[in-house]
């Protein structure tokens, strides 16, 4: 055997064997026509499905709470760590039938072997990289920052796990319920609309352009943080708050850190000397309305409109 004929065994021999370590741990079944379909994700990749996934993974509490409405338990592989946290969940009891639990780390992720992944665009991009070098099937979503945003992402991920009409049956569930309160809300004259600040524990006021605004919006209130200009990442200064001169404070009811004392927090606005002249505070409107309805980027926000409704205008809602 000549020297060439056997240096071109050898290369081929050694292209065979990277080619096979590097593909077979991740061989896929042959991809019926019949069952196979495309989406195309929130940041314009083409997802390639063989069928509708049975082993969907979400590392994202809104993404959790729409793939329980859209598909049966027994066809997700893991939910986010906060699905079971009543403080910023509305699946905790559903979320029961599910068993695993992640976090946003590849490792943990890989080593469930999903056949689909739901990931916000918020996270870093070598998250969603390394799991798509690794052979997963990873859908990137946008995140939404108003109610279409929410409709949006509901019908795109209703596309990419194989059920539209669920996904049209929970987009309609949150129209009936917004037509409720706008009905409620034609009772209010332009005159009559309350200004409501809101104070997290989590950052930010919720200023122009975020899901809390639009929240706001559809509560028929005027948002604090927008009148003051603010993004979605500035808080409201007592200056601020004096000179917009809210008429009711939501306060928050959660706190991820579990190291405030909401109650403490409560009464320092109470008596705050500084915000004495406001009316949220002269009149006693400090209210709570659930975080997890007023940081929900899911169909339950819904409820957070209605929430900040009822706090607004509780006569209306037989809140007082």
């Amino acid at each position: 055997m000549s020297k060439r004929w056997l240096t071109l065994c050898l290369l081929g021999i050694f292209y065979l064997t990277i080619s096979g370590c590097g593909n077979a741990p991740h061989s896929q079944a042959p991809v019926d026509s019949k069952t196979a379909y495309t989406v195309t994700d929130g940041q314009g990749t083409v997802v390639r499905l063989p069928q509708k996934p049975q082993r969907i993974l979400s590392v994202n509490i809104a993404s959790d709470e729409i793939l329980m409405g859209l598909v049966a338990p027994a066809r997700i592989a893991a939910l986010s760590y906060l699905a079971d946290e009543p403080g910023i969940s509305h699946i905790t009891a559903e979320a029961a039938q599910v068993r695993a639990r992640v976090r946003a780390q590849a490792e943990s992720v890989i080593a469930l072997q999903p056949d689909l992944v739901l990931i916000p665009d918020w996270q870093p991009a070598e998250f969603p990289l390394a799991l798509r070098d690794s052979g997963l099937t990873v859908y990137v979503f946008r995140t939404a920052n108003s109610i279409a945003e929410v409709r949006q992402n509901i019908r795109e991920f209703a596309a990419a796990v194989g059920e539209g009409e669920r996904g049209e049956a929970l987009v309609a569930r949150m129209d009936n319920e917004l037509a409720v309160v706008g009905e409620k809300l034609k009772r209010i004259a332009e005159t009559e609309r309350v200004t409501v600040a809101r104070v997290s524990t989590m950052g930010g006021s919720g200023g122009v352009g975020t899901s809390f605004d639009d929240i706001c919006r559809h509560a028929g209130v005027r948002n604090a943080g927008t009148l003051a200009g603010l993004d979605r990442t500035g808080s409201l200064t007592r200056e601020q708050l004096v000179q917009i001169d809210p008429d009711v404070f939501l306060l928050p009811t959660w706190d991820y850190t579990n190291k405030t004392d909401l109650e403490k927090l409560r009464n320092e606005i109470w008596t705050d000397p500084s915000l004495q002249t406001i009316k949220a505070v002269r009149n006693g409107r400090l209210v709570q309305v659930l975080d997890r309805d007023l940081f929900c980027t899911s169909q339950f926000i819904v409820q957070g409109v209605r929430g900040v409704a009822a706090a607004a205008y509780p006569r209306l809602f037989g809140k007082e």
